[in-house]
């Protein structure tokens, strides 16, 4: 089984409803609204912050989309609006991920920045290809604003394409081809930064996404291992057969183990982690028979007390469609395994059972090491 996401027609739809915020989340002693309007702000006294806070949107973990807004900032500090992140602490309203920077600097005026992550990607004025370092390929025209005046901004969020505006005009044109830092899919926010006393305002907040028919499972990542209480140098071999369709155009497979992990694909080694909160990314385009069976194995080990592993194969078709496979109840483990365990010709024995959900994406001890 596999995960298809299909695209429907996409309609304008506010993300607030101009009256409160009860469609969001945040730290209530510094944000409210008045009069239609969002409004954040800290001082040195009641609304002292040590670290930037958020408001975050509960409506969902938009994908492709478009998000249009309008901003003012009172005061020398900056904002911004994050989007296709992830909630890191939704205790402390901490968040992570693609920001568009509303920053008083010409150069870092709808920038975009990866906060908790890759810091800037793109300045403004700038058309950038990001793998594993920016490379500038084009030079865009500036637009430098007053901050304290109402600006409009618009976020174009397709594949792997990241558009962003201020006042109609393209200042910042990104392709993420990052293969470990790229996130197709998140949690919207607004930022209130700490230091210096700011008064931030947001209103007219619009979305148009494409809805999504979502088939068989969930998209939610599921950490795994043989049982509910790992041992030390506890040994487990995992196995996933799946059948794919005909027309792939890449496939890239991710995978987390607590604390380390051998892949195999069709019983060719893929590569090998000891790394766990670092989890690593590989292009399996070449490895996978389209049309026919495949099958992923995964010898992992633990060498302490937390013991999981996590997985997601991310499968783009010809026609833009996409398919995810990920770690879920699916998946067979063993505690031994036998010559060819990691082939699609091995047949499974009594050994082979179904494999124990320890956790969800993003619970404790792990964390979202793999946001959607």
């Amino acid at each position: 089984m596999f995960t298809l996401v299909l695209v429907a027609k996409a309609e304008w739809t506010p993300v607030f409803n101009g009256q409160d915020l009860t469609e969001w989340s945040g730290d209530p002693r510094l944000w409210r609204v008045e009069n239609g309007v969002i409004i954040g702000e800290t001082d040195t006294e009641t609304r002292k912050t040590e670290a930037p806070s958020f408001l975050i949107w509960k409506g969902g973990k938009p994908e492709d989309f478009e998000l249009k807004f309008q901003a003012r900032i009172t005061g020398s500090n900056n904002s911004g609006v994050q989007y296709r992140s992830c909630v890191i602490d939704a205790v402390s309203w901490k968040v992570g991920g693609y920001q568009l920077d509303i920053n008083p600097q010409p150069i870092s005026q709808g920038m975009l920045y990866e906060s908790q992550g890759r810091g800037v990607i793109c300045e403004n004025g700038k058309q950038v290809k990001f793998r594993d370092a920016p490379e500038i390929t084009n030079v865009l025209k500036t637009n430098q604003v007053d901050l304290s005046n109402w600006n409009a901004y618009r976020i174009v969020a397709k594949g792997r394409q990241l558009h962003h505006f201020i006042n109609d005009q393209l200042v910042v044109d990104v392709r993420d081809e990052s293969l470990k830092n790229f996130s197709s899919r998140g949690v919207i926010a607004l930022q209130l930064n700490h230091g210096a006393a700011t008064r931030v305002e947001f209103k007219d907040l619009l979305i148009e996404q494409n809805e999504k028919t979502k088939t068989q499972e969930s998209q939610t990542v599921a950490w795994l291992w043989s049982n509910q209480n790992p041992q030390k140098d506890e040994k487990v071999f995992f196995r996933r057969e799946i059948q794919l369709p005909s027309n792939i155009l890449n496939a890239i497979i991710t995978v987390a183990c607590d604390d380390e992990q051998r892949l195999f694909l069709n019983g060719k080694d893929i590569g090998k982690s000891t790394d766990w909160a670092n989890p690593p990314s590989y292009d399996v385009t070449a490895n996978l028979k389209p049309g026919g069976r495949n099958v992923i194995a995964l010898e992992c080990t633990n060498r302490h007390a937390s013991a999981g592993m996590a997985l997601r194969l991310s499968i783009t078709l010809k026609e833009g469609e996409r398919l995810n496979i990920i770690s879920d109840g699916n998946w067979k483990c063993s505690s031994e395994a036998s010559e060819g365990w990691n082939g699609l010709d091995f047949q499974e024995g009594a050994s082979w059972q179904k494999a124990f959900i320890i956790s969800q994406m993003g619970d404790k001890p792990w964390g979202n090491l793999m946001p959607q």
